[in-house]
């Protein structure tokens, strides 16, 4: 913890659960296509995306765009968590060292010096992300629990789905969605910067869930509202202080 926030144990542990969950979702649509299913998915996956790191680990804890309840702070961090992404604090520090060097060298996934098949897939040329940008995190009781026992959590969960639905449902309701949620944080990263610049794309937001109003976040990244049709506006304006 005294030079980076990322953990590379826990990365890797995380990455090997990608693995299966590329595996369990081909399997699951092998074995038991459906489209009706395949939709569900997409939608999970969107929420997932959506309310636990678009508005949860984005907007609320990296930004503090609005206030919440703590009981809505705890089921943001509860989405986050199962979005499989990593910690919230984690998340955060690499967040905001990209928003303080943005398209430079020391951009943690600039696909400028990257590389933009390398960001896609959450490759990066370096993972020392410093303390100093999640110090307020750091004193949080609930996000620094949930970053010491974060894979443990998500694994715990990913294995009482397991028995609870078996490998077809927890592909369709978990795994799929998971896998989905890592690809749209990814083209963001490296798409919507993919001239070495924030653009927006707003086409891309049924994939992002609002994140593709890029250049709108980077121009002012206290705002909640990302662009004229944020599909999370409506959610945030529900759930806000």
């Amino acid at each position: 913890m005294e030079n980076t926030v990322l953990d590379i144990s826990t990365n890797v542990k995380i990455r090997s659960l990608l693995v299966i969950n590329h595996i369990l979702g081909a399997y699951a649509l092998y074995t038991a296509f459906s489209l009706n299913y395949i939709l569900l998915s997409y939608v999970i996956g969107f929420l997932f995306g959506g309310i636990g790191i678009s508005i949860g680990y984005h907007r609320f804890f990296a930004h503090k765009s609005f206030e919440v309840y703590t009981p809505i702070k705890y089921l943001l961090l509860a989405i986050g968590t199962l979005s499989s992404v990593g910690s919230a604090i984690t998340w955060v520090g690499i967040h905001r060292e990209h928003h303080a060097n943005s398209d430079t060298d020391y951009d943690p996934h600039s696909p400028k010096y990257n590389g933009k098949l390398r960001t896609l897939f959450h490759l990066w040329s370096r993972y020392d992300i410093k303390p100093k940008y999640v110090k307020t995190l750091l004193n949080d009781k609930s996000l620094k629990l949930q970053h010491k026992y974060y894979f443990e959590l998500l694994f715990g969960a990913f294995v009482l789905s397991l028995i609870a639905l078996g490998p077809v449902y927890t592909a369709y309701f978990y795994s799929i969605p998971a896998v989905y949620v890592f690809y749209a944080t990814g083209v963001v990263n490296s798409i919507n910067h993919w001239n070495g610049k924030p653009n927006n794309i707003p086409l891309l937001n049924v994939i992002t869930s609002g994140e593709s109003y890029h250049l709108n976040h980077h121009n002012s990244v206290r705002s909640w509202r990302f662009g004229k049709f944020d599909p999370m506006a409506p959610i945030i304006w529900a759930i806000k202080k």
